[in-house]
């Protein structure tokens, strides 16, 4: 039944998105719930692709070959922690931002606006994350902004003048957040493993 709803929401959001946001400002739903079963299941699923790619692409050399489960369960946890990372610190942070541009809706909507924006994106890192390189994958993120655009009036009640500054200030928030991720996960593998299998990042 939650599974259902789960793929109900996700073919919605994808293929109907005004319709949707619509029905998504009008719900009541925990923050807790979406995280659980929304977002949860999307991220460990994309880690879990990411670890299997890296499993069957690492090594052969007797000098590295210890390092592969180490370096899998690293890899895996930190493709887990770093969405939710960004996605709760991004929520806050857009909130914010739109609170000081005249939003005037319930401090949980801008979580719900970038979760559910979010939904493109998690399927393109799902197929990153398999190694195929896929020509105009980059595209399916950029969906990800529009479902944005479409949701910032009816989900935060923000301005209609004041969109596309709130777009703008929010995209660099979350680029900035994926940079620091990034850099964070990149020099942790640095110190913790040796140049041979940082390549495999």
């Amino acid at each position: 039944m939650r599974l259902f709803k789960t793929l109900k929401r996700m073919f919605r959001i994808l293929f109907v998105p005004v319709r949707e946001w619509h029905n998504i400002a009008g719900e009541s739903e925990p923050l807790g719930s979406i995280i659980k079963y929304y977002v949860w299941p999307l991220i460990v699923l994309s880690a879990v692709v990411r670890v299997v790619s890296i499993y069957l692409d690492f090594t052969d050399n007797d000098d590295l070959a210890q390092f592969k489960i180490p370096f899998i369960f690293t890899m895996l946890l930190f493709n887990m922690l770093a969405p939710i990372f960004v996605i709760l610190l991004g929520g806050l942070m857009i909130g914010k931002i739109g609170k000081s541009m005249g939003a005037s809706t319930h401090h949980q909507s801008s979580y719900r606006l970038l979760i559910y924006s979010y939904t493109p994106l998690f399927f393109s890192t799902i197929l990153i994350n398999t190694g195929l390189n896929l020509q105009y994958l980059g595209l399916i993120s950029i969906y990800s902004i529009v479902l944005f655009w479409l949701g910032i009036e009816p989900v935060l009640h923000l301005p209609s003048e004041r969109k596309l500054g709130f777009l703008i200030l929010s995209v660099m928030v979350l680029c900035f957040l994926f940079f620091v991720v990034t850099l964070f996960i990149r020099l942790a593998i640095n110190l913790l493993y040796p140049e041979g299998v940082v390549l495999f990042l």
